[in-house]
């Protein structure tokens, strides 16, 4: 059962513990992790989500992502955060994907009015697989260059955090 999520505020500070239902449907601002994983072509992996997901069912979305839960901090909810998130983006990415690659922390990003409503911290991993995906939260995975991903966007739904972070990438030369 997943657990409870911290609410925050603009600067990312604690304001109160919320279930996962409730921080969604109120669209809350909260913490969560994104991993961009690169096959050693370059390509990125991206996932379909499963059909049964609250959020975007069934849409192409970053390679991993997830929240950071109350069972993640070993302080208060304000402390260690480098450290919670990049434990969190470790733990998701093996969780999701079935492998556990180096992380490097690209950038924090605060909500974003129509991307996303959440404190994010974005995370880069290089791995060939093979991958193994967690059934009830990914449907199939697919490595693309920008230009595949602009093509499966004008045929699939593809999240706009996808679309975001994805931009964000290639804008900095780390996905050509």
């Amino acid at each position: 059962m997943p657990g409870r999520i911290a609410v925050v505020d603009a600067e990312n500070r604690f304001v109160r513990w919320e279930d996962r239902h409730t921080i969604h449907v109120e669209r809350l601002i909260h913490r969560s992790i994104h991993v961009l994983v690169f096959d050693s072509a370059g390509k990125l992996v991206i996932q379909r989500r499963h059909r049964d997901k609250q959020t975007h069912p069934g849409y192409w979305d970053m390679s991993c992502a997830g929240h950071v839960e109350e069972s993640d901090y070993t302080g208060g909810p304000d402390e260690e955060l480098d450290r919670v998130y990049a434990e969190v983006a470790a733990r998701e990415v093996e969780e999701e994907l079935g492998v556990s690659p180096t992380l490097s922390e690209l950038a924090h990003f605060p909500p974003l009015a129509g991307v996303h409503y959440e404190q994010i911290r974005l995370f880069r991993a290089t791995h060939d697989g093979p991958f193994t995906i967690q059934a009830e939260e990914v449907e199939e995975l697919q490595r693309v260059s920008p230009s595949e991903l602009a093509a499966l966007g004008e045929q699939e739904p593809v999240t706009e955090a996808l679309r975001f972070f994805a931009a964000w990438a290639s804008e900095r030369g780390l996905w050509a």
